[in-house]
Order: C-alpha cells, then sequence, then structure tokens
C-alpha cells in the first residue's frame, strides 16, 4: 500500500446540558511530509446568546481514555472535562484505497458529562469520537456527507451518511446496527425498525465553509498544503444544528431528546 504521507488525528467531544447550553470541541493533530500542526475549537451555545467559537494552535491536548471514563482540558479554553460513557463504544472503517483509510471510533455514543469551565461545574449528557485518516480526505467519494448523535433518557441514535452516486451509511439505534436508514436533515427514520427521529434543526451551530476558514488558519504551520486540495472540497459549505427531537416507535412518541448533527455540501458553492 502506498502513503499519501497526511495522518489526522481528530478528536471530537460535545456536551448539552438540561437547559440546552451546548459545547463542541475539537481537538487534533494533523501532519503531511514531516509538518505537523496542532488544532483545538471550542462552540459555545447558551440559550438566549448567539453561538461563540474560538481556536488555537497552540498546547494541544489530545483527549485520554481509561476504563470507561475519557478526560480532557485545554489551558486556554480554562476547561476541564470528564465523560463517562452509558453505552457500549461503537467502530467502523468508512474508507479505504491504496493510500490510507479513514477508521471511526465512537468510544462514547453516549456519554454523563462534568465539565469544569473557568471553575464553574456544569453537568449534562454528551458523546466522544475520534477519527483517524491516513488518506487525503478528497479522495473519499462524496457530495454529501451527514452525521449526527441523539440521546434521550431511553435511545441513544448515531448515524454517518456519505452520497455521491451511491449512498454509504452506518448507524445504529441503541448499539444495534440498522441497515435500512433514510437519513435526512430533518428526520431519521427505518421501516424495518419501525421509527422515525424528528430533528426540528431549531439552533444553527455553525454555517460556513469550515474547511477553507481551517485551512486558511493551517497554512502557517503546513505550507502550501491548500495548493492540494480540489476547489469543491475546499469550499465545502457546514451546517451543523442542535435540535430538539422526537423519537417515535410504532407511531406514538416514545422519548424526548437533543441531537447534534450536520450536513457538510461538497457539491454546492454560493
Amino acid at each position: 500500500m502506498g502513503k499519501s504521507s497526511f495522518h489526522l488525528n481528530k478528536w471530537f467531544l460535545d456536551f448539552i446540558g438540561a437547559n440546552g447550553e451546548t459545547m463542541i470541541f475539537y481537538s487534533a493533530i494533523l501532519s503531511w511530509k514531516g509538518f505537523t500542526a496542532h488544532y483545538a475549537s471550542w462552540i459555545h451555545y447558551i440559550p438566549g446568546s448567539r453561538v461563540k467559537e474560538k481556536t488555537h494552535f497552540f498546547n494541544v491536548q489530545i483527549p485520554k481514555i481509561k476504563d470507561d471514563r475519557i478526560t480532557w482540558h485545554d489551558d486556554k479554553f480554562k476547561v476541564d472535562g470528564i465523560w463517562k460513557s452509558l453505552t457500549d463504544p461503537l467502530h467502523a472503517r468508512l474508507f479505504e484505497d491504496k493510500y490510507g483509510y479513514l477508521d471511526w471510533h465512537c468510544f462514547q455514543p453516549a456519554s454523563s458529562v462534568r465539565l469544569n469551565l473557568n471553575d464553574t461545574i456544569l453537568e449534562g449528557n454528551g458523546y466522544v469520537e475520534q477519527l483517524i485518516l491516513t488518506t487525503f480526505p478528497w479522495h473519499i467519494p462524496m457530495n454529501d456527507l451527514r452525521w449526527g448523535r441523539f440521546h434521550s433518557i431511553q435511545d441513544t441514535i448515531v448515524w454517518i451518511e456519505l452520497r455521491k452516486n451511491n449512498k454509504q451509511q452506518w448507524a445504529w439505534l441503541n448499539g444495534e446496527k440498522i441497515t435500512d436508514c433514510n437519513i435526512e436533515d430533518d428526520r431519521i427514520s427505518s421501516t424495518n425498525k419501525g421509527f422515525i427521529l424528528k430533528l426540528d434543526c431549531a439552533i444553527d451551530l455553525e454555517s460556513e465553509k469550515k474547511i477553507f476558514n481551517v485551512v486558511q488558519k493551517l497554512l502557517n504551520y503546513l505550507p502550501g498544503f491548500n495548493a492540494l486540495m480540489p476547489y469543491q472540497f475546499l469550499m465545502a459549505k457546514s451546517y451543523k444544528w442542535l435540535s430538539n427531537c422526537e423519537f417515535i416507535k410504532n407511531d406514538s412518541v416514545k422519548t424526548k431528546g437533543r441531537a447534534i448533527h450536520e450536513w457538510v455540501n461538497f457539491s454546492k458553492h454560493e
């Protein structure tokens, strides 16, 4: 197998409080041709306020796993967190070519979370995943990427879908893999399993050309990296939402909860 000289270790950790306060943390290390860039980002939504985002590139910590707990701290953001697993982990290889692969490790589809944010303690539920990518991401065949996670007191759903000429999808309901899922921005459904998850897309957590914005910031550390990327990939637009949800099973509302989910559009640019 050849090598692309590209390696990305990217973590996603989130938190949703009982009042709807929501945080997403990214922690990543990207290596290419002997250059290495560290990256951390924080998206923070407080009900009644606008979404805030912070980014930095120094002293970035990677989460640590011990038993059923994942810990992460960031000195710049003044945050310390403990994610305690409530469910079994999920793993999948999403793509592979002659240069490398994309492995997805969802260590915690649902977590109980305790955050110390600038000496204020917050508790809620959360989710943790890790992506390991060793081939160039634009090698992955996709015009659309959809991803999301839903959690209520009783139920957990995680989904990923790549669309181009064909759909590739991975979805789990309470740890059981689903093979006939219909995945859209406002609903996830399965005829075989007899459920519909309604997503109201109430809060826009993100709506931007995120790949372009991140790459522009990384060029100080990875000179020339943007020249490799196809324009369509570089200018993809990302939409991320916080949704209030109804999980309907056998035509009756079973549980209510919240979801964080996204759509990345690689095929249409403004």
